[in-house]
C-alpha cells in the first residue's frame, strides 16, 4: 500500500475528517486531501510526528510506508531491518521490547548474510561525519569494531549512541564528530558498556516538501 492510501485508510477508521487532521498537522485541508490523492508523492518528516499523533500510530509506520513506496517505484530493491529506539537493556543490549518497527532500507552495499538494525540519529554531535539530526543509521550487528571506525554503543545510562570508536593509550573514548562535543571516556568496569554494530549506511532526512 502506498504513502496516500495508508494515510486515508488510517484516518477513515479512526472516523476522522480531513479537516480534524488538517487541524493537527497545522495545514491546510487542500493539503490533506493532495496527501491522500497521491498529488504529494512525499511529505517533510517534520509533519510526519503531528501526523502519526493525530493517526495514533508510530511516525516509524508511515516513514516506512512512504519508503517502501519510494524504493518500489523506483526498483530499488530493498529489505526489512528492525528499527529500535534509544534505550539498551540492562546488560548493554537490544531486546525485541525495544523495537519500533521493521522498516525497509536499500539492500545496496549490505550483505545479505549479515544482520542488521536501525536507528535515528539524534542531535549534532555526529554533523562532521556527515550525520545529521533525523538521519536513519543502518548498522551491522557486531560486539567489537576496529580503531576509528563509528559504531552503535549502549553507555552507561542504558543508552545506545552513535560515536567513533578509538583506543588511545589502552584508554577507550566514544568520539563526537563535532568539536563543540566532548568525547565520552569509557570505564572497563562498566558491564553495561557494550559494542552494539557497526555503521552501514546513513539514509538522508531530506526536507521533502509538501
Amino acid at each position: 500500500m502506498n504513502i496516500n492510501k495508508f494515510i486515508k485508510n488510517r484516518r477513515l477508521e479512526l472516523g476522522l475528517t480531513m479537516l480534524d487532521v488538517a487541524k493537527a498537522c497545522e495545514v491546510s485541508e487542500a493539503t490533506v486531501s493532495r496527501w491522500e490523492s497521491g498529488d504529494i508523492s512525499n511529505m517533510k518528516r517534520s509533519r510526519i510526528a503531528s501526523l502519526a499523533k493525530v493517526l495514533q500510530i508510530s511516525p516509524a509506520i508511515i516513514v516506512g510506508v512512504q519508503d517502501e513506496f519510494e524504493y518500489s517505484s523506483s526498483g530499488i530493491d530493498f529489505t526489512r531491518v528492525p528499527l529500535y529506539e534509544d534505550v539498551c537493556c540492562g546488560n548493554g543490549g537490544f531486546v525485541d521490547e525495544n523495537i519500533i518497527d521493521m522498516i525497509p532500507v536499500p539492500s545496496k552495499g549490505l550483505n545479505p548474510r549479515a544482520e542488521y538494525f536501525a536507528q535515528y540519529a539524534k542531535g549534532e554531535s555526529m554533523k562532521d561525519a556527515g550525520i545529521n539530526d533525523g538521519d536513519l543509521l543502518i548498522f551491522e550487528r557486531t560486539d567489537k569494531i576496529d580503531d576509528g571506525v563509528i559504531g552503535c554503543f549502549c553507555n552507561e545510562d542504558n543508552v545506545a549512541t552513535c560515536k567513533k570508536y578509538k583506543e588511545l593509550n589502552g584508554i577507550v573514548m566514544l568520539q563526537p564528530m563535532n568539536i563543540e562535543f566532548e568525547p565520552i571516556i569509557i570505564d572497563p568496569l562498566k558491564v553495561n558498556f557494550r559494542c552494539l554494530g557497526r555503521l552501514k549506511k546513513v539514509i538522508k532526512d531530506f526536507d521533502w516538501e509538501d
